[in-house]
């Protein structure tokens, strides 16, 4: 007796009759009498089909099975079929004529033994049910045989093998059906498969085109359909018919007998010559939805996912085409999902703003609603790329109730508000007053005062993110008091004091707050004494002064000279500078002593650590024949152990770390893995041979991982060193070696064969082909006729290849005929512009960020590049950094770190773009502690000249001093500014017309100067009739105008008058006293047109249409506006200002002189005495600076009618209006329909016009753009 762990599906048979698999409500229906009876229409379906499946699998070995009662009676052909079903051979010997019953028993008690050793258990069945012949036991045999060997065992396609150990064998076989017909509802092996159509189904969907129109079949024919289908899988898929097309479609039909013909269709393979007839196909029943293609929603470089269901459509390809606004495509990603709907999951990623079209094409045609028109958004704004600068972010400097500032620069940040909160140190963020300005070319400026001393928290957002290096923290020092100081001493007594004697004092600062202590000593002449001011609190230092350095023999750089980490080592590299190394030595001084290891790697250089214990500040001494190196010793300050950093699991690697393999002039990169660091901070040293720094571009990839890319320049060894929280990681440093590799760009091409005039048919030229300085590499040469000349399609052309012995080749070919070849460039440099603060001539000073920007809309897909040559050696600079903004234009980033003239090449695709390169002066850095204000005094005189000095002496910059003074009833009041630039002085004179207290602004650079804004008082002058004793009064004024007169005694023996002039000039003024005139009298007073800027014109043609690169002027009438500063500004739509030069003519008149640098909008700005002037700012059109309005196109290949496929027309373009002599000044770009360029031949005539062939190759509407210059 054996056990059975099949479950309900190796049942004896009998059970199953008229069973589903799946929630219907027949489910498990007892069996009737007449289900039950022997005779059964069931019971005879089964044992056929059981029959003619046992004997498909024994007509290999030659037997067949006509009555499955008898004939396993003597275990011969069971033994037989257990063979072929397992390919294996029985365990033990068997009795091959088995005539006496013992022996039949025997050989079926070894296949029953086989079985069971096969891990195949049997219920009630032993040897003698067999032998004699029990057919419902026998029945049960084959069903369990059945399902192990053609449902269970084997793996089917499209199957997980760890989902398919969990499902019974039933569920098996009819998931795998499911999935490979889901057009179908099919959920049991009996009902379902009633009108053959099921059958139709499963074959077309195993072999499509065999069954191709079942879904019109009629169910009404049930037969009819099943023998077509099954008909079919045995001819062509071999599916033997061990059910007849009669039986599966019986109603009482098992399950059992339609699963064993079912269990053959996973296994079955299409023969070749089968007669597949194509199917119709639904390109418009194809559905597509998802975000992917809605209107709205979807952003730049964000994945844009959507979803193609083609269950409806039949089956073919999914192709998706993404065409971006340029009109550039792209394919999506298609990725089938193998589910029941037959559906496609489709990713894009759109690389600029604006509109796209979504093209989704089924079997090649477009499904419904294709194209869908997409328009993609900027993303949100990039925090990362904001970084923000200026003295209010200084850790210390910054003092209470006295306003600082700092700018934050978001240039290539792209969309984002700025905003910034400033919590002092009791944590409120409401007691700091801010004033947060748009300064233009994408910076901000951030004015603020804050009131209370103490460390206060600095939040910088964008986006509504933290930026970089935010927050700040600032520690806000106790307000100056200069009141609070005293000084006392020798030196400061009125007697006392010698010739050629030291005199000495103290100050004492206690209380008067954070500030720069200046004293100033002037003698009798006037001349200033040299004055000590020395700091009691620290002590004197002695310091050896050598000799200055002379010839180096070695260089020394890297971490372990700046920082490094207690308890790790730390890091440099020594190198040789020539052959000559001399004796080296090392010494550590600081708070530990540390231990050090020099390794001699052998190539002229050494590897140095040390190991310090405790934190502080080393010197390290790099000593070669007994004296320092150069800039020896090093100052290394060490930080404390940290337990959340670990250097040592960092992993670096990928070609550009190798030691061999890196090319010259070809970018290669690494990869640094820093995920199970801890919290580092990543910093790379990297120099080659020649202690060149290279420059290593750094990406953070977000997930722990950095790509790393870099250019070397030389074909030397490169030295890499590579920190993680100021420690070195493991195998650094790496010592790369780069080749000097292949350059295909220096191989010149020269000689008459490559002319473009000159060749004649049938004669032999040559030219000559110079690889002398392009490196190593193969040369190979392809010359080939174009289609049309000799024939429709290319023809290539003889040639032989000479070497000759200094690396040129020369080349001799016969060509077939004249001919003209044409490659267009999938680049156009000259439609670049490239514009910004950082491009003009002045404005760029060191150390100071800046930008440009690149616009290559309507250029082609090229990258543009940017290359700056400073005039003096060393970098010219830093923070070097292009963004694609993904609007076809891309924000170049940079500092400059060396003042004077510096050129900056832009290309695109290799090619210089107009205007490049551009020249720009690069100012010295801005130090704004430099500026010194001179002679303001604090109380002046109403009505009388007053003037102080501005000394900008050593503060670099620009040079641009402004000076703003408000009067107390908050009026302007003009001034005169005089600046000589070249001393560094700038004089201000004003007069003050009222008295009270002035505020005076001076800034530098447009940043204001320490101490501003400035207080002045301004006070009535003396009367100087005091004392006159007694007489009478008169008053008189003679001027233009009749002025009004207000006299007022003061009770005091003075008295005050007032008049009032109405017109500008001269007047006199006549005061009597005892009808004589008193000392002085009568006085004359210059009285000046009060400042009104609203009285200020401006006229010309200048300020109604202008050229690009040519001059445009106006005129500015100030003469009835007052005495103040005028200023003008004209600024293009991204951010260019135009040179821009004043002149004045006569009192009052200036002439405008400026020269826009590009075509577009442009506005212009006059401001007088700091106010905008009537009707301005002005907004005009610059235009460019040809005018083609008189250049003609004509011609049959330029007619509306159109032209013919594959013939050769022309059109004339007649230039003379511009020019009467030919020249390179046209250009012409022909598209076709499907996108691509169609070749143009363009001949000058030399009359100024032009003629152009192009032969059309494609039917429909073709783009032909005509330029001139």
């Amino acid at each position: 007796m054996m056990s059975n762990n099949y479950g309900d599906d190796q049942l004896p048979p009998q059970y199953y009759q008229a069973t589903d698999f799946g929630d219907e409500e027949d489910d498990e229906m007892p069996a009737t009498e007449k289900d039950l009876a022997e005779d059964a229409p069931w019971k005879k379906i089964q044992q056929n089909t059981f029959t003619r499946w046992c004997n498909e699998h024994l007509k290999c070995v030659n037997k067949t099975i006509t009555d499955l009662q008898r004939e396993f009676t003597d275990g011969l052909k069971l033994i037989s079929l257990l063979e072929v079903l397992s390919q294996k051979k029985m365990y033990r010997k068997y009795h091959t004529r088995p005539n006496f019953r013992q022996m039949k028993l025997e050989n079926v008690s070894v296949a029953l033994e086989f079985l069971d050793r096969e891990h195949i258990k049997l219920v009630s069945i032993d040897s003698k049910a067999i032998v004699d012949g029990n057919l419902k036991l026998i029945l049960g045999l084959i069903w369990t045989l059945i399902l192990h060997y053609s449902i269970s065992m084997p793996m089917w396609d499209d199957e997980d093998d760890e989902e398919t150990k969990k499902l019974t064998p039933k569920q098996r076989l009819l998931g795998w059906i499911q999935n490979k017909v889901p057009q179908l509802p099919i959920n049991n092996f009996n009902r379902d498969w009633r009108d053959g159509k099921a059958l139709g189904a499963l074959v077309d969907n195993c072999a499509p085109g065999l069954c191709p129109d079942w879904a019109e079949w009629d169910p009404n024919k049930p037969v009819q359909n099943a023998r077509e289908a099954m008909q079919q899988a045995d001819d062509w898929l071999g599916v033997p018919q061990v059910i007849a097309p009669e039986e599966i479609v019986d109603p009482d039909v098992d399950e059992h007998s339609v699963m064993t013909y079912l269990s053959q269709f996973p296994k079955a393979k299409l023969k070749p010559g089968a007669p597949l007839k194509p199917k119709q196909l639904f390109p418009n029943k194809a559905k597509a939805y998802g975000p992917g293609i809605e209107p709205h929603g979807n952003k730049v470089l964000q994945p844009a996912v959507f979803t193609v269901e083609t269950l409806e459509a039949g089956s073919g390809e999914v192709l998706v085409y993404v065409e971006d606004p340029e009109g550039h495509k792209e394919e999506a990603k298609v990725k089938p999902n193998k589910d029941k709907n037959r559906t496609y999951t489709v990713t894009y990623v759109p690389k600029v703003e604006g509109v796209h079209k979504v093209k989704v094409l089924f079997a090649g045609q477009d499904i419904d609603k294709s194209p869908y028109t997409v328009n993609v958004a900027k993303a949100m704004g990039d925090p990362s790329k904001v970084h923000a600068r200026g003295p209010g972010l200084e850790p210390t400097g910054n003092v209470a109730n006295k306003p600082t500032y700092f700018d934050i620069y978001t240039a290539g940040a792209g969309n984002g508000d700025v905003s910034v909160v400033i919590v002092d140190p009791q944590g409120r963020k409401d007691t700091v007053e801010l004033i947060l300005e748009n300064k233009g070319d994408s910076v901000f400026r951030c004015t603020y005062r804050p009131m209370l001393e103490g460390p206060h928290t600095i939040h910088v957002l964008f986006a509504g993110q933290e930026i970089p290096k935010s927050p700040f923290v600032v520690n806000i020092a106790e307000a100056m008091n200069p009141n609070a100081c005293r000084a006392t001493g020798r030196g400061l007594q009125p007697k006392g004091v010698r010739v050629k004697e030291v005199a000495d004092f103290k100050v004492f600062t206690k209380g008067a707050g954070s500030g720069e202590l200046n004293v100033s000593v002037k003698g009798p002449t006037g001349a200033e004494e040299q004055v000590k001011v020395r700091d009691a609190w620290k002590r004197p230092f002695e310091v050896d002064v050598s000799q200055e350095a002379g010839f180096q023999k070695v260089r020394a750089w890297g971490p372990g000279l700046k920082t490094g980490m207690v308890g790790k080592s730390a890091d440099f590299v020594v190198e040789a500078i020539g052959t000559d190394v001399g004796t080296l030595g090392f010494s550590i001084e600081g708070p530990s002593q540390a231990r050090i290891e020099c390794d001699d790697k052998g190539d002229g250089s050494c590897d140095v650590r040390y190991w310090p214990t405790e934190p502080g500040d080393y010197a390290v001494h790099v000593i070669c024949d007994d004296e320092d190196i150069k800039d020896s010793p090093f100052m290394a300050h060490i930080l404390p152990a940290a337990n959340d950093i670990f250097p040592e699991k960092v992993k670096a690697y990928g070609p550009g770390l190798k030691p061999t393999g890196v090319t010259v002039n070809k970018p290669t990169e690494f990869t640094i893995d820093a995920r199970m660091a801890g919290k580092g901070q990543l910093k790379i040293y990297a120099q080659d041979a020649e202690g060149c720094t290279i420059n290593i571009k750094i990406t953070d990839k977000g997930d722990g991982t950095f790509l790393c890319v870099y250019t070397p320049v030389k074909p030397i060894k490169h030295t890499i060193i590579i920190t993680w929280g100021e420690v070195n990681v493991p195998n650094s440093p790496f010592r790369v070696l780069v080749g000097e590799g292949s350059h295909p760009d220096r191989v010149k091409v020269y000689g008459p064969g490559v002319e473009k005039t000159g060749l004649k048919a049938n004669e032999p030229t040559y030219f000559t082909v110079d690889c002398s300085e392009a490196g190593q590499g193969d040369i190979s040469i392809g010359i080939k006729c174009a289609p049309g000349v000799v024939g429709p399609a290319e023809a290539d052309i003889d040639f032989d290849i000479i070497k000759n012995d200094n690396d040129t080749f020369t080349c001799q070919e016969i060509p077939i005929s004249p001919f003209k070849v044409k490659v267009d460039p999938s680049h156009d440099a000259g439609k670049v512009r490239a514009e910004g603060p950082g491009l003009n001539k002045t404005g760029v000073e060191v150390g100071a960020p800046t930008h440009f920007t690149i616009y290559t809309k309507g250029a082609g897909k090229a990258k543009p590049e940017v290359h700056f040559a400073a005039s003096g050696p060393g970098e010219a600079v830093r923070d070097f950094e292009i963004i694609d903004n993904h609007d076809y234009s891309y924000t170049v980033k940079y500092t400059a770190l060396q003042q004077g003239n510096m050129a900056i090449s832009v290309t695109h695709g290799g090619d210089p773009i107009p205007k490049s390169p551009f020249h720009i002066t690069v100012a010295p850095p801005l130090d704004i502690g430099k500026v010194k204000v001179e002679g303001l005094d604090n109380k002046v005189e109403v009505g009388k000249d007053q003037e102080f000095t501005v000394n900008t002496k050593g503060a670099g910059g620009q040079g641009n001093v402004g000076v703003k003074m408000t009067s107390p009833s908050g009026r302007p009041i003009p001034c005169k500014l005089e600046s000589d630039k070249a001393s560094g002085t700038h004089n201000v004179k004003y007069i003050p017309p009222e008295e009270g207290q002035y505020k005076v602004d001076v800034s530098y650079d447009g940043n204001p100067v320490m101490g501003s804004p400035f207080g002045v008082e301004a006070v009535m002058p003396a009367d100087p009739s005091k004392g006159a004793g007694a007489g009478g009064l008169g008053l008189t004024v003679e001027g233009p105008c009749e002025a009004k007169i207000e006299c007022q005694d003061n009770g005091d023996g003075t008295c005050s008058v007032y008049y009032l002039p109405t017109e500008a000039g001269e007047y006199a003024i006549n005061i009597l006293f005892a009808e004589q005139h008193i000392p002085g009298s009568p006085f004359k007073a210059a009285v000046r047109a009060a400042l009104d800027p609203s009285k200020v014109t401006a006229s010309g043609p200048g300020l109604e249409r202008a050229k690009a690169g040519e001059p445009a002027t106006f005129t500015v009438d100030c003469t009835r506006a007052g005495d103040a500063e005028l200023t003008i500004e004209i600024v293009s739509e991204t951010g260019v200002k135009a040179e821009v030069h004043i002149q004045k003519t006569v009192e009052g008149i200036f002439s405008v002189t400026y020269i826009p640098s590009f075509h577009g909008t442009h506005t212009i700005t006059i401001k007088y005495g700091g106010h905008m002037i009537p009707q301005f700012p002005k907004v005009l059109q610059v235009e460019p600076s040809v005018d083609t309005t008189g250049v003609h196109v004509y011609g049959p290949g330029v007619e509306p009618r159109g032209v013919l496929r594959e013939v050769t027309t022309h059109f004339i373009v007649d230039a003379r209006a511009l020019k009467k002599v030919g020249g390179n000044h046209v250009k012409v770009h022909i598209i076709s329909p499907s996108g691509t360029n169609t070749e143009s031949y363009i001949t000058d005539k030399g009359d100024g016009t032009y003629r152009v062939e192009y032969t059309a190759f494609e039917d429909g509407m073709h783009l032909i753009e005509v330029l001139y210059d």
